[in-house]
């Protein structure tokens, strides 16, 4: 902190998680610590915390470093939020030029980590790497051959030949970089630009959207440290980058740099304090079109008929197959124990080593009614793994790429050798590459058409339609692609999808279609193009005429008419993306255009527009950090809508009946797993789960015929933006960190606690409640409890009855390590009771009627007539106890006879009485199949989530 620093003072009050940075970095600088890392969503007031650091807390001259122009600006705009003794802040204060550094300087990455590009020496040892790439990949003998070869390229094809070059350089670029000689590598105007900011007593560098820093731009701010006088380092962004956890050279040298997270602030906590607007998380679910399906189908069928031919080899000349066949082979790799390389000396070492094979190879056997070998056990499963070997492919890849690489590709047969060629081929298609010691994944022709299906955009108009009836002329739709044109179409694709299939031209061309979508006066915005729904053009026009002179911007503007719209260029040195996507946006905001299609690369990070209310997301990213930034452009308070609440939509093809007909749910669900989002029970949950509580149950076979009542669902939830806003209980007190909660299907058919003649029927939260407490006290008299007392500890047991017959539980108002422990109980007790150590049987009692005097003379002596008449009039209710269940003791209270004790006597004051079942003994196992055979085992899936209360 220097003294000689300016009174810089915030004229606003900081947000609570504001004041968190704040006091966690006074916190670490007096530590010592110089470096700080910090996570917060987009909209959370990242910038302005970094300034009030900068101003209040370090007070030193800093630079802050931006992946763009347009965050770079924002950091000079919101210095008008703090004043220097009472007054505007000196204009001279704050710098965007890197020839004049100031008390803040404000860059871009690109400006201090240029590489130097006319290098002789880069271009001597690129050339070197080229030569013994072609030398490695057989497309040159010796480097003589490789060097003709690279000149006459450079000759004849220029443009290819400077595409290599640069492909090498950046090669040994990496290279040199990962070496520790980055400094080597900078440009000239790069080093002058670090060298300025040093002399200039730097000592402060914060690092905005530091997510960007996993490559080249964090080698060498990782390299200048020692140069710039080691000065303190702040890392923000919204989305740590996934790889920083791999076990790269790249991925340990961020962890070193920027150390662990000091502070995380979740989306949730910003929204329940009211500075991030609430939102609801959508789905829509479509099917693929003619002849997309028809190609799926194809393939599907395909490759149903080569397993069948591999199953059923024809027969040769002397009446035998031609060859073992794969269910064959299948059976005598098991009789024999086969691990290729060795035998197995017992079962259970070969299912150890090669368990898919042992088990996807049992399944195969049923399935032809083939008897297992002697000494191959009967396959049993959970319900988890039933859910996950009935997908016909992951059940069968185990076994086709044993029998294809060991079976068929080893032969000396040449008809084995191509019939591999072929199976291979096949399983291409379908996403799996068979490779020399086993198998990966690949490009999935059939999992691109889904992705990119004809569908997908014509899902656009149910949904805007629905959103523009319920909001009027207020809303504001973005519709999110992957590209502008998918272009990359493979040759197999060609007659499926056109080069514009699941881009942003396709989706734009598809508005225009519906006279509701086409009303809100669509524009498309990419990189390149601007197009323009062809009855906005005049109003649109004028407008941007007047935003341009306003901002001081000379453009004159070219327009190309097609039909049903215009493109837009213009001609000017001020025309470029930066200039016209700012301006349309400004339009976007005015309500001139109420509908923006656009593709991630422009409207994802940085971009900002906070009239936006309807966000649809046609993208096939999965990557948290990604997810995140394309979500928060919706999240930004509309200070003239407080009331706002934006719908974020995904639209989801899907073909379940066909080989890989579910990967684009599958995509979906992988994109909401990092996902906080409301649900219908006013939790705030991660995992796709809060888009609706299905999509934690349903088995993927069962979206589609559960697809139009969910897109019904979604459709209707449009209309209830009041209802969804009051569940995020914004402004309410709430826990500050995510609770472990514990969700499962209801059962059905419920009697009566057993014992108790005063109960009530059990209803799915009242039998929930009971075993939560039954739980509960078991691990508050093991004493394993750290936050609250076994009373507190019941009070704070929360049950919660979801939309669809789905209940969940956990525990309210406890630290992180009792949340989790009682989570992680209840889970057990729910969950498969395969790896248990005790078990416990749940009675319940059920009521029936009989006579009392049933078994007596008086019905059995007298005339029929008579005792049909008794019978009838002397009818009284009676109860049965029956077994329902039996259920695993949770593992912690399970890890000596002792605790499990301590289960049972909570579990029979609370829920039934019975006695714990030692799992290894003989007695237990004999119940145990019983009570498979009864229907008695745990069969519903049990979802451990994080939620916020």
């Amino acid at each position: 902190m220097s003294s000689m620093f300016p009174d810089i003072k915030f004229n606003g009050e900081l947000r609570p998680s504001q004041a968190d940075v704040v006091k966690i970095t006074r916190t670490q600088l007096a530590a010592g610590e110089r470096k700080l890392h910090i996570v917060a969503p987009p909209g959370s007031g990242k910038t302005v915390t970094g300034l009030y650091l900068w101003a209040e807390v370090i007070r030193v001259p800093t630079l802050v470093l931006s992946p763009n122009s347009a965050i770079q600006s924002q950091w000079t705009a919101r210095t008008d939020l703090f004043t220097a003794d009472g007054e505007k802040i000196p204009t001279h204060w704050i710098s965007t030029d890197p020839e004049q550094p100031a008390l803040l300087t404000s860059l871009t990455y690109q400006s201090v980590t240029l590489p130097s590009r006319g290098d002789d020496t880069l271009d001597t040892v690129a050339i070197f790497n080229w030569v013994d790439h072609l030398i490695e990949k057989g497309q040159a003998s010796d480097p003589a051959e490789a060097q003709v070869w690279i000149e006459s390229l450079q000759s004849q094809n220029q443009d290819y030949y400077q595409n290599r070059l640069s492909f090498f350089r950046k090669k040994v670029r990496d290279e040199v970089s990962l070496g520790g000689d980055t400094m080597k590598l900078l440009h000239a105007s790069a080093l002058a630009t670090l060298k300025r900011m040093r002399d200039n007593g730097l000592g402060l560098v914060i690092l905005d959207e530091c997510h960007h820093l996993m490559n080249h731009w964090g080698r060498v701010l990782a390299a200048t440290d020692e140069f710039l006088g080691n000065p303190i380092v702040l890392g923000l962004t919204a989305t740590p980058p996934e790889d920083a956890q791999k076990d790269t050279e790249d991925a340990k040298r961020y962890r070193a740099y920027f150390g662990p997270v000091d502070y995380e602030v979740p989306v949730p906590a910003v929204v329940k304090d009211g500075f991030l607007a609430p939102y609801q998380d959508l789905a829509y679910f479509v099917r693929p079109l003619g002849n997309e399906l028809k190609y799926i189908t194809q393939t599907s069928e395909a490759f149903d008929q080569l397993v069948e031919d591999l199953c059923n080899p024809p027969l040769g000349d002397d009446g035998e197959p031609v060859r073992e066949s794969m269910v064959g082979y299948t059976r005598r790799v098991l009789a024999e124990r086969d691990l290729i390389i060795m035998k197995a000396n017992t079962w259970d070492e070969f299912e150890e080593r090669a368990s898919s094979f042992a088990t996807a190879g049992r399944i195969l056997l049923d399935e032809r009614g083939v008897a297992l070998p002697d000494g191959v056990p009967e396959l049993t499963l959970d319900l988890l793994d039933k859910i996950y070997w009935a997908d016909p492919l992951s059940r069968l890849l185990p076994i086709l790429t044993w029998y294809i690489r060991h079976g068929l590709r080893r032969s000396s047969n040449r008809a084995d050798q191509i019939l591999a060629k072929h199976a291979i081929h096949r399983l291409r298609l379908l996403g799996t590459q068979i490779t020399e010691t086993g198998t990966q994944q690949c490009a999935s022709p059939v999992s691109r058409i889904l992705a990119y299906s004809r569908a997908k955009a014509r899902a656009l108009i149910p949904i805007l339609q629905r959103e523009q009836s319920v909001l009027g002329d207020a809303i504001r739709a973005v519709v999110i692609c992957d590209y502008e044109k998918t272009s990359a179409v493979s040759a197999e694709l060609t007659d499926v999808l056109d080069d514009e299939a699941g881009g942003a031209i396709a989706a734009f061309r598809e508005l225009l279609t519906d006279e509701a979508t086409d009303a809100l006066d669509p524009v498309l915005i990419t990189g390149s193009t601007v197009l323009v729904d062809d009855d906005l053009r005049p109003k649109l026009e004028s407008a941007a005429v007047q935003w341009l002179s306003a901002n001081k911007f000379s453009v004159d503007f070219v327009w190309h008419e097609l039909e049903g719209f215009h493109i837009l260029s213009g001609k000017g040195g001020d025309w470029c993306p930066r200039v016209y996507v700012e301006m349309i946006t400004e339009l976007f905001q005015q309500g001139i255009t109420r509908c923006l299609v656009g593709t991630r690369g422009l409207l994802g990070e940085g971009w900002d527009a906070n009239k936006l209310n309807v966000l649809v997301d046609l993208t096939c990213v999965t990557t948290s950090m990604t997810i995140n930034q394309l979500r928060g452009r919706s999240f930004r308070l509309d200070p003239d809508v407080p009331e706002k609440l934006a719908n974020n939509w995904d639209v989801v093809c899907i073909a379940p009946e066909f080989k890989k007909g579910l990967d684009d749910y599958h995509r979906f669900r992988k994109k909401h797993k990092h996902l906080f989002g409301v649900t219908d029970d006013g939790c705030i949950e991660k995992g796709v789960g809060h888009v609706h509580a299905a999509f934690t149950e349903i088995k993927p076979e069962g979206v589609e015929e559960n697809m139009v009542e969910l897109n019904r669902d979604m459709l209707e939830r449009v209309d209830q933006r009041p209802h969804f806003r009051s569940l995020w209980k914004i402004g309410e007190p709430y826990h500050p960190e995510p609770i472990q909660a514990v969700e499962k299907k209801a059962g059905v058919g419920r009697g009566f606690k057993a014992l108790s003649l005063l109960s009530q029927e059990w209803t799915e939260g009242t039998l929930t409640q009971a075993i939560g407490r039954a739980v509960i006290s078991g691990l508050a008299e093991a004493e394993l409890l750290e936050s609250m007392s076994l009373s507190e500890a019941e009070k704070n047991i929360h049950v919660a009855e979801r939309t669809g017959g789905y209940v969940r539980i956990f525990l309210e108002n406890a630290n992180e390590g009792d949340s989790r422990l009682f989570a992680q109980a209840m889970a057990d007790v729910f969950g498969p009771v395969k790896d248990a150590r005790y078990v416990i049987q749940r009675q319940e009692d059920f009521e029936y009627s009989e006579s009392r005097f049933k078994g007596t003379w008086m019905l059995e002596k007298t005339p029929e007539f008579l005792s049909r008449f008794i019978e009838k009039r002397t009818q009284v209710t009676k109860r049965r106890r029956e077994v329902v269940k039996v259920h695993a003791v949770p593992k912690v209270l399970a890890r000596n006879k002792n605790r499990a004790l301590l289960f049972q006597k909570h579990w029979n004051t609370h829920v039934s009485p019975s006695s714990v079942w030692f799992y290894t003994h003989q007695g237990t196992k004999s119940m145990l199949q019983e009570a498979g055979k009864k229907g008695w085992l745990p069969d519903e899936a049990v979802h451990t989530k994080e939620v916020f209360m």
